[in-house]
């Protein structure tokens, strides 16, 4: 089974975690770590992690930041069937969601590259529409 972990500072994988709830309806193969509340520290998070991974389950580690002490921490999970990807947003989250939920094809790439593209800047997009109006 695919399962997602969103790895995060703070409440951030919460929020993304109710977010993709209301969107996709509520799902028992997504999982927030919020890093560092209350104190907690690295061991923390990695024993959040240890506690949620399971033998035989394909997990897919999303965190917020490349260089980031959680996305170093979680780092270690890497392997065969643990994927670590960092940086994500919103859009990007949602897709790996949907296709697991859908049991659809996975290709990180492809993903992370349509991810990219949602990233923009709309007063830009607004300036050359009226741009192209004007002529």
């Amino acid at each position: 089974m695919k399962k997602v972990i969103i790895a995060t500072h703070y409440t951030l994988a919460r929020g993304y975690k109710e977010t993709l709830a209301g969107i996709t309806g509520k799902n028992d193969s997504v999982f927030a770590v919020c890093a560092y509340l209350n104190n907690t520290g690295k061991e923390d998070l990695v024993e959040s992690i240890q506690n949620i991974v399971e033998d035989g389950n394909e997990y897919f580690i999303l965190t917020d930041l490349g260089f980031g002490s959680v996305n170093q921490a979680v780092s270690q999970f890497l392997s065969d069937k643990i994927h670590v990807i960092t940086g994500v947003n919103l859009p990007f989250t949602l897709e790996l969601i949907l296709a697991i939920k859908n049991d659809l094809p996975i290709n990180i790439t492809e993903m992370i590259k349509d991810a990219r593209g949602q990233l923009m800047d709309v007063s830009q997009m607004t300036l050359i529409s009226n741009d192209e109006d004007d002529e």
